[in-house]
């Protein structure tokens, strides 16, 4: 691995939230290049909306803190982010096959379910 592809995923929450508005949180990583947006989907994919990057650019090599506020009825959602630096790599849905997986970027793999109550 000489160069790491543009990645994201979700930090909190992680199991379970209240009904009403959450905070999703996460990091992204645009790898050579600077991050250009992080999209977060409480649908699976279905719909993305754009979350803010919380804290300085500290540059290239660098990860991202990123929020959204999301109002989520109860039930079971699938949170899953997806970022897109500079240069418009954003980052596929599937798994892309490598040695050891250091490359793996897929946004699919990367989510989390979380309970809504």
């Amino acid at each position: 691995m000489w160069e790491m592809n543009v990645k994201s995923w979700v930090t909190a929450p992680l199991e379970s939230g209240r009904t009403g508005r959450n905070m999703i949180y996460g990091v992204a990583f645009g790898g050579t290049v600077a991050l250009e947006k992080v999209d977060v989907s409480v649908d699976g994919g279905k719909t993305w909306k754009q979350a803010r990057f919380l804290g300085p650019d500290l540059g290239p090599y660098a990860w991202r803190p990123f929020v959204l506020a999301a109002d989520m009825p109860a039930g079971e959602h699938r949170i899953v982010s997806r970022a897109t630096d500079v240069r418009g790599n954003t980052q596929p849905e599937g798994r892309i096959e490598n040695e050891r997986g250091y490359g793996h970027n897929g946004w699919s793999d990367h989510g989390v379910t979380v309970a809504i109550s």
